[in-house]
């Protein structure tokens, strides 16, 4: 073999190289996929896996997922690969959030994380005290308690175990001296369901919580808050031919959903 092809030789095994790497390392879901009357277009999850949804799709990844494997279901598939970013130690929190009255109480954080994963879990707020213990490895719960409130105003803070955070917001105890509107106070939607959003108007001294009463309602933003805010919420396709219909209750107001059947 003369010079200039063994050049070309390597050239060529490098290229060769370089792709196989960029197709181990790049994620498969980088790639569009289509099924039925849609086109996927997933992208890579945050590291410590999670969530992609679109209402009426969602896609689930577990940490780190290290092998292809394919979720299928009526009109589609979804093949997975290799996630860049996986963090050493990879956690999630449930639940994200929680509200306390003025009155304090109890509250719990469910943490799940790998077995050898070590963790500490840190308070920015002095009204708020861990009653476990503040590091632990694995799969746990971190408990704590909220004081009363006796400032005159709701106020908030968030417990960060291992990088990831739970927002928590307490009411002063206004009652009618807060007032709530809405905006929009009624959406309908199509069998397959959708999206939307929800404006929330109220003074900046005024907590309030979002709860939806049905399951097919999913808050997907921040569902508490203190003053004016913004909630983001999905509805998902309605599997039955009868319309049906439910709520989400902000502040004692209500906003209605009903959604048509197939």
């Amino acid at each position: 073999m003369n010079t200039r092809s063994k050049v070309s030789a390597r050239v060529l095994l490098l290229v060769a190289c370089t792709l196989v790497a960029t197709l181990i390392v790049a994620p498969s879901a980088f790639l569009q996929q289509q099924g039925g009357d849609f086109t996927l277009h997933p992208t890579v999850l945050t590291s410590g896996g999670g969530t992609s949804a679109s209402c009426t799709m969602r896609v689930e990844g577990s940490v780190g997922q290290p092998g292809l494997g394919t979720s299928s279901g009526p009109g589609f598939a979804v093949e997975s690969g290799f996630w860049p970013n996986t963090p050493t130690c990879p956690l999630a929190l449930t639940p994200s959030t929680q509200f306390f009255t003025t009155a304090g109480g109890s509250g719990s954080i469910n943490v799940s994380a790998s077995g050898s994963c070590g963790w500490t879990a840190l308070v920015n707020a002095d009204w708020i005290t861990l009653s476990s213990s503040d590091t632990g490895i694995g799969n746990d719960v971190v408990t704590f308690e909220v004081r009363e409130n006796f400032t005159g105003s709701p106020r908030q803070a968030s417990i960060n175990v291992g990088g990831f955070t739970q927002l928590i917001v307490q009411d002063a105890g206004l009652g009618d001296d807060c007032s709530y509107s809405i905006n929009p106070h009624f959406q309908s939607f199509a069998g397959n369901g959708g999206s939307g959003t929800i404006n929330v108007t109220t003074e900046e001294r005024c907590a309030w919580q979002a709860l939806a009463t049905t399951g097919w309602i999913t808050i997907t933003s921040t569902n508490l808050g203190v003053g004016n805010g913004t909630i983001s919420y999905c509805v998902t396709a309605n599997p039955g031919t009868s319309g049906r219909s439910g709520s989400v209750i902000i502040g004692g107001k209500i906003f209605s959903v009903k959604q048509k059947g197939h």
